[in-house]
């Protein structure tokens, strides 16, 4: 659970102000992905879903955004034993699904003026841990809202 939060947290706390780009932020979910290269197509896709474009960044960047993440619950998701099951040995040992649940918070300037905005987010990290690797590697990311349950 605690390697699914750190990444959540890859991904969702950043800032505009600091200089730093989208693919800053993403650079160390890539870096920590599947080491047999397999799930590492899909998650760059997923990667990209979950952070803003450059273009989108760079209008965040003039109202001087930052996002952050608050982490309500981070589980094990009841169907992924089903999920499980169904693969028939397919998936590697000591992979998983986390489902997170939490709170994104935004802060910035809009006309001049300070202003906030939260929205619940859920989505599944999923992972492959020992003892199929020596530690934890990140294999793909669920649709932002639409995770397992």
């Amino acid at each position: 659970m605690t390697y699914a939060r750190a990444v959540a947290s890859s991904l969702f706390d950043w800032d505009t102000t600091t200089g730093f780009l989208p693919v800053d932020y993403t650079a160390p979910v890539l870096a920590d992905a599947d080491p047999s290269g397999e799930e590492t197509p899909g998650l760059l896709i997923d990667v990209a879903t979950y952070l803003p474009t450059l273009e989108q960044w760079l209008d965040l960047g003039a109202m001087e955004v930052a996002q952050s993440l608050a982490i309500d619950e981070a589980s094990i998701p009841a169907s992924w034993a089903v999920a499980d099951e169904q693969a028939r040995g397919q998936l590697r040992p000591g992979t998983t699904a986390v489902t997170i649940n939490g709170t994104r918070r935004r802060s910035g300037t809009w006309d001049g003026t300070a202003a906030e905005t939260s929205s619940p987010v859920s989505f599944t990290v999923f992972v492959a841990c020992a003892p199929s690797f020596d530690r934890c590697h990140v294999l793909r990311l669920s649709e932002l809202d639409n995770p397992l349950r």
